[in-house]
This record gives C-alpha cells, structure tokens and sequence, in this order.
C-alpha cells in the first residue's frame, strides 16, 4: 500500500489504492485515503479549468489593444483618430481592471476567509440604493427601472455583500435588456424567508444554458458579452454572496422574452421578515458612481 501511495503524484491523481478488504483497517484507511484524492483530483481540475479559463479572458483585451497600438504606430493619422485609438485602448484597460476586481473576489471567495458582518438588513432600502445608483445606465437605454415592494422586508445578511448581489443581478438586467425595455425588481417576504426578485423583458436564457449559468466565465452569447463589457463572472459573484449568507439564488424564468432571477434569503427563527431593522433610506444620485460590473 505505501509503495502504490508513493506512486501517485500531482501528474497521476486519477490513481486508486486498491482495496482488498473494505472492513477491515487497512480497507477502511485505503477508501479514505481514495476519497481524499478524488477530492484532490477535483480541486486541481477546477484550478486548471479557472487557470485556463482567466488566461484566456486576459489575453483578450491584451491582444486587443496590441492590435490598435500597432495599427496605430503603422499610419499617419489626425488627432481625432488618435484620440479613437485611444478611447478604444482605454475601453480595454476598463475591462482589464473589472476582470482583475472580480477575480480578486472569487479568490477571497475560494479562500473561505471572507469576514461576515451580519445585520439585520432592510432589503427594501437596500435595493433602492442599488437601483439609484444604476438608475443613469438604464436611463441611457430609455429602460423603465422599477422597485415594488409590498411590505418592508428584513433579512439577517452581510450588507456589502447582498449589495454586491444585487449590483451584479441589477447590471446584467440593465445591460442585456434592449432599449426601451423594463427591468422589475420585487422584494417581499413568505414563510419566514425574505424574497428578492429581478425580472427583465430581456432575450431571456434558453434552456440549453440554465444549468451553466451561474459557472465562472459562463456565457450565453460569448460574443455580445464582450461587446457589453462582460466578463461572464458576474452571476458566480452573485451566487457567491448570496450563499455566503445561507441564501440560495435560483434562474425562475421559464420564458423566453425575459429572465427572472430569485434570491432567497433566511430569517432567524423568532425573526419575522418585515419590520424593524435598521431602514436604510432612500438616495437618489445624480451622478455616475464608480462600480465593478463583471
């Protein structure tokens, strides 16, 4: 058994210590011995994936902007091109710099290290924060942004993560809803669970992707994604937040002129979902803030 163990090398985890006898001690300690590498085996399959996956995302806007540079550099061009190189460089280094910000959080994410500061939450107030402040990006495609709210909600959650949920379901709604469009988002509270609900009359997701939607790097349309600035992290940020607060985020939609995301999150047992908690106010923002958008 020690020499079979001594065998299995980074190169070779698809190995198995044969088990002769699974009662007994030796049979009992090869069967752990085999899970913990199929464990193994995952978690080095993943990391190459992720690895394979974040190289091919970065060389992208890299050899975009090459690309420009040298074209650039090989032509006499008036400053109004010049300035349109540079836009389009600046435009890359944008996407460089949220890809890289969203990686750092999935890496924080992987880590398990991430310190939770639970509170108890008004969803209500929170949402209308988020939607103030990506209010001038739907405005700019006449999209009717919309919070319905019944009754005021509260969950026990970690406030910049639930904000950073919200943020990354909000935008995607915003950015793959066509002009003129509209984008729901509905808070409410059933069963002793808090509710929060983006809808969007968007091109909605086809059936063949919602069992992939929430993975690193997934997207429907690879193409449109990056004309949109997308990095196809945005929904695996979301998931993680979400269930980093014992929350659970759920593709809703069945239809195919819209998508509807679900976030259900948890109330302490004693707890009722609606009242108190600290109300976070409503504030409206004339100006663009600075968020990551993966």
């Amino acid at each position: 058994m020690a020499q079979k163990a001594r065998e299995i090398t980074a190169e070779s985890l698809a190995k198995r210590l044969p088990v002769d006898n699974a009662r007994d001690e030796f049979g009992q300690l090869a069967t752990v011995f085999n899970d913990t590498l199929s464990r193994l085996q995952d978690a080095f399959e993943r990391l190459r994936r992720f690895t394979a996956d974040a190289s091919h995302e970065l060389r992208t806007p890299l050899t975009a902007m090459r690309s420009v540079g040298e074209v650039a550099l090989q032509n006499t061009l008036d400053a109004v091109t010049y300035r349109d190189v540079i836009g389009s460089m600046l435009e890359e280094v944008d996407r460089l710099t949220r890809l890289v910000e969203s990686l750092l959080i999935l890496t924080r994410a992987d880590s398990g290290k991430v310190q939770l500061a639970p509170e108890n939450l008004d969803l209500v107030g929170l949402a209308g924060n988020v939607i103030d402040q990506l209010r001038v990006l739907a405005d700019e495609k006449q999209q009717d942004l919309a919070l319905r709210a019944p009754i005021r909600v509260h969950a026990t959650a970690d406030a910049a993560l639930i904000r950073l949920a919200l943020m990354n379901l909000i935008h995607n709604a915003i950015k793959y809803t066509p002009n003129g469009g509209t984008i729901t988002i509905e808070v409410n509270a059933t069963d002793g669970r808090a509710i929060i609900e983006v809808r969007d009359t968007g091109p909605g997701i086809p059936a063949a992707h919602r069992d992939h939607i929430f993975a690193r790097f997934y997207r429907v349309d690879p193409s449109r994604s990056r004309e949109e600035g997308g990095v196809g992290l945005g929904l695996a940020i979301a998931r993680w937040a979400i269930e980093a607060n014992g929350g659970h985020i759920e593709l809703v939609s069945e239809r195919t002129d819209g998508s509807s995301f679900r976030v259900i999150l948890p109330v302490p047992d004693g707890s009722s979902a609606a009242g108190g908690g600290r109300q976070l106010p409503y504030e409206p923002r004339r100006k663009r803030q600075e968020f990551a958008s993966p």
